[in-house]
């Protein structure tokens, strides 16, 4: 079932090109290149618990891994092989837990928690998970609350021999602008979802996640919230910015208190048309092929998307009734037609389209070291997590 240095062969892709004769705060354009994702099998980690289990970090100095269940009842911490270091309760409104627990990670010698509450806090705790230490507000009131399971909204840096976290809170949203009033482009201007945060210092710094470049912010055409995420890849330390909707991706050099255009591609793959129509104000979302989730490795950023629902059999559904998305055949039909996709980047701009991982699943996660953490689709039920690492390269 495994295949060691599995290749698969995509289309042309955009490759950056970058020109010195330009000013460092703008982005520079691409020319093309074929590109192709290696997959090479390494192993894989086999966590016993009959709960179902998402990889939550990877400890860069110790090879452990920390594994939460979807309610976040208990935390898993193991080796790469699975075997069972310890088990924490975090959840509970005891000194050293979180009364609603969302995103976790490791932090130094010890975990960092981040909570669903109005000021949606981190909570850090020592190796023995004592805490230690609450962050300052990240926003002010719950609007929209996601829950990212598998794939963070922040990294973990160090820059400079500063520890930060760099991430996203859409809930750091100016509440005015949650308006329906506000509901315009201009939004794009003035919002500052992503933040900078020094811990050690307590110096939290807001960034604007909407390039100037991007598409919708430029001609000033309102997509809707677009919810742009943040991530950092370990190497070089480049930052990667992505909006849902559109087809840029956007490069940025990191310091402890911003971040700095570096450079920005256009994604491609064959079964993702970014000029799919869609009306923000009607539309369901299924109809477009937003991206869900962006992962940092160390030299490589993994973009998922999902293909968009065919727009004249989702009228057939609705045409049922209010009640269609109760259907066992509409079921069926969001299995087969809305699925998860992948393109591979590098953080020079290299990319390639991901049709089909190796085994049928879904990531889970992507490691500093490049490693992607596969959760294999399982027939039945089963009382063990199984998680198959493959290294990943573009060629």
């Amino acid at each position: 079932m495994m295949t060691i240095g599995l290749k698969c062969r995509y289309l042309f892709v955009f490759f950056l090109a970058i020109c010195s004769c330009k000013p460092k705060n703008e982005s520079h354009t691409a020319s093309q290149q074929a590109k192709t994702v290696t997959f090479e099998f390494l192993d894989s980690v086999v966590v016993e618990s009959l709960l179902e289990l998402y990889i939550a970090d990877k400890d860069i100095h110790t090879d452990r891994l920390i594994l939460n269940d979807w309610e976040m009842n208990e935390l898993i911490v193991t080796d790469l092989k699975g075997e069972i270091i310890s088990r924490i309760t975090p959840k509970g409104e005891g000194p050293h837990q979180v009364q609603s627990p969302l995103e976790l990670g490791f932090w130094k010698e010890g975990f960092l928690v981040k909570e669903i509450s109005a000021g949606q806090h981190f909570h850090f705790f020592n190796s023995e998970f004592g805490k230690t230490a609450k962050s300052p507000a990240l926003a002010d009131g719950i609007t929209l609350i996601s829950m990212p399971n598998s794939g963070k909204s922040f990294s973990q840096v160090t820059k400079d021999g500063k520890s930060l976290i760099v991430g996203y809170e859409h809930n750091a949203l100016a509440p005015q602008l949650w308006a329906p009033e506000a509901q315009h482009p201009s939004l794009y201007e003035k919002a500052e979802t992503g933040y900078i945060y020094e811990p050690a210092s307590g110096n939290l710094i807001r960034v604007n996640l909407y390039p100037e470049t991007w598409k919708p912010r430029a001609e000033q055409k309102w997509v809707g919230m677009a919810y742009p995420s943040i991530q950092v890849a370990g190497s070089d330390q480049v930052v990667a910015v992505l909006p849902q909707f559109g087809n840029q991706l956007f490069y940025y050099t990191l310091n402890d208190s911003s971040i700095q255009p570096l450079a920005e591609i256009e994604l491609r793959h064959p079964e993702r048309d970014e000029k799919t129509q869609f009306d923000v104000k009607k539309d369901d979302w299924i109809l477009y092929p937003f991206f869900s989730r962006l992962m940092g490795g160390g030299d490589y950023f993994l973009v998922e998307f999902k293909t968009a629902f065919p727009r004249d059999l989702y009228e057939s559904f609705r045409a049922k009734g209010e009640n269609f998305n109760a259907d066992p055949e509409y079921r069926k039909a969001l299995e087969k037609y809305y699925r998860s996709k992948y393109i591979l980047t590098d953080t020079q701009g290299n990319q390639a389209a991901i049709s089909e991982l190796p085994v049928p699943g879904v990531v889970s996660f992507l490691d500093a070291d490049d490693i992607l953490y596969i959760k294999p689709t399982m027939e039945t039920e089963l009382d063990y997590n199984v998680f198959y690492r493959y290294r990943v390269s573009l060629d």
